[in-house]
């Protein structure tokens, strides 16, 4: 193989490499800034949800982040105690489409626990969250 063959095919090959590395820091930097429109619009967002809230919008909150911290560490305990007992319905898979979400048979499970279902870890974490973040930016200020 003569040695212009091999310069030619060498030029080739970084030539495409380093395009495909400027591109894809194009791409990047790209994806930097709609992030940083994004965080922009949220924070907006925010800041007028904070001046509409007023007084009465805190206590509502305040009664949420208290009914589900009830929920979450009070109720636990009492239920431990006292021994009281939740029923839970659920839909057993059975049969050939049960991978499908077809199921035919519903079981009833009585528990001596507390069940916390998916709305209120969610619901905490948001809390957790809202409280926790918005106590990050404040002391960065």
């Amino acid at each position: 193989m003569p040695i212009e063959l091999i310069s030619l095919i060498t030029g080739n090959v970084s030539g495409f490499i380093f395009k495909l590395i400027a591109s894809q820091t194009e791409a990047a930097q790209r994806m930097a800034e709609a992030n940083l429109k994004t965080q922009e619009a949220a924070d907006t967002s925010a800041d007028k949800a904070a001046t509409r809230g007023g007084d009465s919008g805190s206590w509502v909150r305040r009664f949420i982040v208290i009914m589900v911290l009830t929920g979450v560490i009070i109720f636990p305990f009492y239920l431990a105690i006292t021994g009281g007992s939740v029923t839970i319905e659920e839909n057993a898979p059975s049969g050939l489409f049960s991978w499908l979400g077809f199921s035919s048979k519903e079981l009833m499970t009585v528990t001596s626990s507390y069940l916390i279902l998916p709305e209120i870890r969610s619901s905490l974490l948001a809390i957790v969250g809202f409280y926790f973040g918005s106590s990050v930016i404040n002391n960065r200020k």
